[in-house]
């Protein structure tokens, strides 16, 4: 006699794969939160990073200029009757006087300042 062999597919059912993907959207809606904390950390160390540039920017100048600040306003440019630099009126000159010691217009911005483009920069 010749057995009968029943040949079974192998796979997944339906509720199967449902179940599988119900969890793995539970495990997502846990996560995000987390995810949302970390990039919130480190824009806050990016930030800080970008002032402590800016700082130093400005010790360096200090220290070039014989312990003088860097002006804010000038008299004598044009621009300088609403008290900013030559650049754009939203560009005071500290920022001018101290780039060559930072090198980056990045540091201008806050990364976590939704408003701000490219293009508002303060240089």
């Amino acid at each position: 006699m010749k057995a009968i062999s029943v040949s079974r597919r192998s796979g997944f059912t339906l509720i199967e794969l449902l179940v599988v993907i119900a969890i793995i959207a539970i495990l997502a809606a846990i996560l995000f939160p987390v995810f949302a904390s970390a990039r919130d950390k480190a824009r806050q160390a990016s930030c800080a990073s970008n002032l402590k540039q800016l700082g130093l920017g400005l010790i360096q100048y200090t220290s070039d200029y014989d312990d003088t600040m860097p002006m804010n306003w000038m008299s004598g440019l044009p621009g300088a009757g609403n008290g900013y630099g030559t650049a754009t009126p939203a560009s005071p000159l500290i920022f001018w006087a101290i780039f060559p010691y930072v090198k980056a217009v990045g540091v201008y911005h806050c990364p976590s300042d939704a408003t701000a483009s490219a293009s508002s920069l303060c240089l």
